[in-house]
């Protein structure tokens, strides 16, 4: 499926929020399963968007596999992934909120830097790129996160229509 996508890239296409959030969950849900993680979804009736769908999944794919790794990082044992969409007035908010091991207060403001990891082996690239790509869709990636031990919510907002579908 992932592959199929990565050559559908470009185009700003009118879609459903919850088909983007489905297909996300489907690329990862073997592995929320293998790590005993729960998933709850909260969905809101939202309006299609119009956007390049590969740069939503790729933002969304990277939450989620953050989300399992912070849960799976975590001593609980009632590992859980919230995923929302909510209304917004001018678009639409999809949320990723996880109850695995928090993110320092110190992390918070360098959590989008290019090369910024607490990942032993990781790289420091999705968060960064997924924060260019919500720019480059017209909307923003943001995360909240009450310290260790507290989980995280990171929230993508969305317009209606993506820059790049306007015309000049």
């Amino acid at each position: 499926m992932q592959q199929a996508y990565s050559k559908m890239a470009g185009a700003p296409e009118k879609l459903t929020v919850e088909s983007l959030v489905d297909d996300a969950l489907r690329m990862n849900a073997g592995a929320f399963t293998r790590h005993g993680v729960g998933v709850r979804c909260d969905f809101e009736d939202v309006p299609d968007i119009v956007v390049e769908k590969h740069k939503v999944l790729q933002i969304l794919i990277n939450l989620l596999r953050n989300a399992k790794y912070a849960c799976e990082a975590s001593p609980r044992q009632d590992k859980l992934v919230v995923i929302s969409i909510k209304r917004l007035p001018d678009g639409v908010r999809i949320g990723v909120t996880d109850n695995g091991v928090g993110i320092l207060p110190e992390h918070m403001t360098r959590i989008f830097n290019h090369g910024f990891t607490t990942k032993k082996d990781g790289h420091g690239f999705g968060l960064h790129s997924g924060a260019l790509a919500a720019r480059d869709l017209g909307g923003a990636l943001r995360v909240a996160s009450e310290g260790l031990g507290h989980g995280a919510s990171f929230t993508l907002d969305l317009p209606l229509t993506s820059p790049e579908s306007v015309c000049a």
